[in-house]
């Protein structure tokens, strides 16, 4: 399975294209902000369609509000990188699942932050989009705000995950183009091959059990052992 954990389809209406374009390209599934009905959807041929939600906010009280409202909703739940108060709570809470860096804001991955992630499993996302729409030195500055942060994510040992950010269907890239993006962002080709295809998946795995019945909270699920005869 292949699963980009970021498509921004822009309204229900949209949603076939998307899945045909990420289909044709190689994706078996995606995650989107903007969907209708179960949180964890199958269209046609095992195609998966997971329901995301994007936090953001001024104040951490906000942020807290809107996550705990989201969390028992969404597949996947983001968190704007913002000031370092929410930015650390975000990396350090469980029910968060990616940190997501707008690259048009001034704030910047933090070691300390990197860290708090590294130890409850909170990966850093970056969307590719951004670097479609620039040209000249605007795409320069946004390479090297995702490269700094790359390598402070790295180096913290706090997982990276590509996603396309796309809003429209031909700004989708292929698993194998997405895979030569995160090397030019510094990524080795074997790190960025798993932050497009197994790292996703991990996070979504997780997201998973926490709607299983053996789940009760973060950390604890009921083991069913067999029974003695």
């Amino acid at each position: 399975m292949v699963i980009d954990v970021g498509v921004c389809v822009p309204d229900s209406e949209s949603l076939g294209v998307f899945v045909q374009m990420a289909q044709e390209i190689g994706f078996t599934g995606f995650a989107t902000h903007n969907l209708k009905g179960e949180l964890d959807q199958n269209a046609e041929r095992g195609f998966s369609i997971l329901r995301r939600n994007d936090v953001s906010g001024r104040g951490l009280k906000s942020i807290i509000k809107q996550v705990d409202s989201v969390r028992k909703h969404s597949m996947i739940v983001a968190v704007m990188l913002t000031s370092v108060e929410t930015a650390n709570w975000a990396a350090e809470n469980q029910k968060v699942d990616v940190l997501t860096i707008d690259p048009f804001r001034e704030h910047k991955l933090r070691t300390t932050t990197a860290r708090l992630a590294a130890m409850s499993g909170t990966a850093l996302e970056i969307r590719f989009e951004p670097l479609l729409q620039l040209v000249g030195l605007n795409r320069s500055k946004v390479v090297k705000i995702y490269q700094e942060s790359v390598r402070t994510a790295t180096d913290a040992g706090m997982q990276v995950i590509i996603s396309s950010g796309a809003t429209k269907p031909l700004h989708m890239r292929s698993p194998v183009a997405m895979q030569h993006i995160g090397e030019l962002l510094g990524l080795s080709s074997e790190y960025a091959k798993s932050a497009i295809r197994m790292a996703p998946l991990t996070i979504i795995e997780r997201s998973r059990r926490r709607f299983s019945l053996e789940y009760v909270a973060e950390g604890i699920e009921i083991v069913k052992g067999e029974t003695e005869t």
